[in-house]
């Protein structure tokens, strides 16, 4: 199944807010304590951005939210992938990834050089951290250097061209 990864817009709202709904019930079995009020008013470029993934008839069916950053340790700017959520149906497809190439272009758009964002505790999420990110701990990962170049590349290429040409973990130390 194709899917589209693109910014978010205000007409997602009803979608984004189901989406949300659902993340966060699966994932900390609690409501979401937001509103679509809220979201409007402090999302799409306001705090942070969104980018959602669709599937036809473009119906959104994955979003990630992240905002700008910054790396004091190396004088650098980046992004931090806030959250990230794929509904169950259209896992294993390569959707998250697609939404993290997304922001990667983002970022790099805006000058920054790498993303950082916590993993959920979720085997095939880490298999594809651990594949191209430098992992903190088991759940924060840093893409940086000659790895977020990779991704940025990788952007909206068929995932079996994705995932022969994922960076090496080692590039993240690579200028």
């Amino acid at each position: 199944m194709p899917y589209q990864v693109r910014p978010a817009t205000l007409d997602d709202l009803p979608s984004l807010t189901a989406l949300l709904e659902a993340y966060m019930q699966e994932t900390f079995q609690r409501p979401w304590g937001g509103t679509s009020q809220k979201l409007a008013q402090d999302g799409f470029g306001a705090k942070f951005e969104l980018v959602v993934a669709e599937t036809e008839p473009l119906t959104p069916i994955a979003f990630a939210a992240w905002a700008s950053h910054y790396d004091l340790h190396h004088c650098m700017k980046g992004g931090t992938v806030i959250d990230l959520f794929v509904e169950s149906a259209h896992r294993g497809r390569g959707v998250a990834a697609q939404l993290v190439m997304a922001i990667a272009i983002q970022v790099q758009q805006q000058g920054g050089e790498y993303i950082t964002g916590g993993a959920v505790d979720n085997p095939s999420a880490q298999r594809f951290y651990q594949r191209c990110a430098h992992s903190f701990s088991a759940v924060e990962c840093y893409v940086s250097g000659r790895a977020f170049r990779r991704l940025a590349e990788l952007s909206g290429q068929p995932l079996v061209d994705v995932v022969k040409n994922l960076p090496e973990v080692s590039w993240n130390y690579e200028p």
